[in-house]
């Protein structure tokens, strides 16, 4: 037969002695394995807080990431709302730069809108009175004149007036000059100084 001591080794001898009067007694309870059962509480409150927080970090960072991408929803739509605004600002952009050129084409030729008159009056100015046009072209800065004259002289007289007329011609050129019949037949060439 099995005996089975449910008190404990302890108490039994406890139980066993008695002690004197004069002598206090002194119970331990010690029981078997109580260092180590605290372990095993400690790992189950470990294994529970654990995915706890783990699960509390995960909603957290979940919730970050739901956030962010509505931020960027959000900013998203904002840009395709804003992005007409870029095409109108660049489309105006393109508008402006077309109409200053055309403005500063429209400010040249009004400018240049009496150099003919000029031209024409410093050339009358130059010219003798046995010295008479028969064709005056422009290309550009260059003039080229066709004329007839009564003398060779005339024609050497209208050319120096040319030259000294500083301000609006130079490089007067006086490559050819024919006598047919009573008249000579002239070709002068000269640029135009562009002032007015």
């Amino acid at each position: 037969m099995i005996k089975i001591n449910l008190l404990g080794d302890t108490l039994a001898q406890a139980s066993a002695k008695k002690p004197d009067k004069g002598e206090p007694v002194q119970v331990y309870a010690e029981a078997e394995g109580s260092g180590r059962s605290s372990f095993p509480i400690a790992g189950v409150l470990l294994g529970v807080l654990l995915p706890c927080v783990g699960g509390v970090y995960y909603i957290w960072l979940n919730g970050q990431v739901e956030q962010e991408t509505r931020t960027q929803t959000e900013l998203q739509a904002k840009k395709a709302e804003l992005d007409k605004y870029i095409q109108l600002e660049a489309n105006f952009r393109q508008q402006k730069e077309m109409l200053a050129k055309k403005k500063a084409v429209f400010l040249g030729l009004k400018s240049s809108q009496h150099l003919p008159v000029h031209l024409m009056e410093e050339l009358a100015n130059c010219l003798p009175d046995d010295v008479w046009f028969r064709e005056v072209n422009q290309h550009g800065l260059n003039i080229n004149i066709r004329g007839e004259s009564s003398s060779f002289e005339a024609i050497n007289q209208f050319r120096n007036r040319l030259l000294e007329q500083g301000k609006w011609f130079q490089n007067v050129n006086y490559p050819s000059a024919n006598k047919v019949g009573r008249t000579v037949e002239f070709t002068i060439s000269c640029d135009l100084k562009n002032s007015a």
